[in-house]
């Protein structure tokens, strides 16, 4: 079972991450985006959670199809609300990943 304080050090983690993302998106290449993407990917996922994975996996499918940035900010804004509200239960998540669909078009 994961502890609150345990919680709270993943979500400053990830959130840490999202900001440099967010924050230096145009200088990085193609490559080094999807990389980072990948690595709060795993991360999310190797820490239980599941629902900043997928949005994570989603927008590394996006990349793969080269999205704008403003479409960028949309997914890295939604990965970082997932963020907040992590862990969640399977019907948390599903409502969360259905906004997230809206959002961005998915």
């Amino acid at each position: 079972m994961m502890t609150e304080v345990r919680a709270a050090r993943i979500r400053d983690e990830l959130h840490r991450r999202i900001a440099i993302l967010a924050e230096g998106r145009g200088q990085y290449s193609p490559r080094q985006l999807v990389e980072a993407v990948d690595a709060i990917r795993a991360f999310a996922a190797d820490s239980g959670f599941a629902a900043v994975s997928c949005i994570a996996a989603k927008l590394e499918s996006a990349l793969a199809r080269d999205i704008a940035g403003p479409t960028l900010l949309c997914y890295l804004d939604a990965i970082d609300d997932a963020v907040k509200l992590e862990p969640m239960r399977g019907s948390a998540q599903q409502s969360l990943l259905a906004s997230v669909a809206l959002r961005v078009g998915m």
